[in-house]
């Protein structure tokens, strides 16, 4: 197991900004394998997660989550904090603002590869 997150690692999603986040519904956190990287809204590129089991966020319910580092410097390792984007579709491999977006879900979870 390497240091870097790369497509194909089985990550496990958890945590955010409230002591009980909302995008998790009750649950502990979410699997999911990293399927491919993509531009992200500034230079580091975007990881893209499909998620073992759908999840539901207000009004939509997706098995894909965009993740997109938190902080300034951050590189993909074998954890960090991520802002979540969930999908009911996988992105075009565009930059955020040039693609079709999903829903904005947490902006401070944790990615731990497993």
């Amino acid at each position: 197991m390497g240091d870097r997150l790369t497509v194909g690692d089985r990550i496990w999603l958890h945590g955010g900004y409230d002591m009980e986040p909302r995008w998790l519904g009750g649950e502990k956190g979410f699997f999911g394998h990293i399927i491919c990287f993509i531009p992200g809204q500034n230079e580091t590129p975007a990881a893209v997660a499909k998620l073992e089991k759908p999840i539901t966020v207000d009004n939509l319910t997706g098995d894909v989550a965009v993740l997109e580092l938190r902080y300034v410097g951050a590189e993909w390792k074998k954890q960090g904090t991520v802002h979540i984007e969930l999908c009911d579709f996988v992105p075009e491999p565009e930059k955020w603002q040039e693609r079709r977006q999903g829903k904005w879900s947490e902006s401070h979870a944790t990615y731990e590869k497993v």
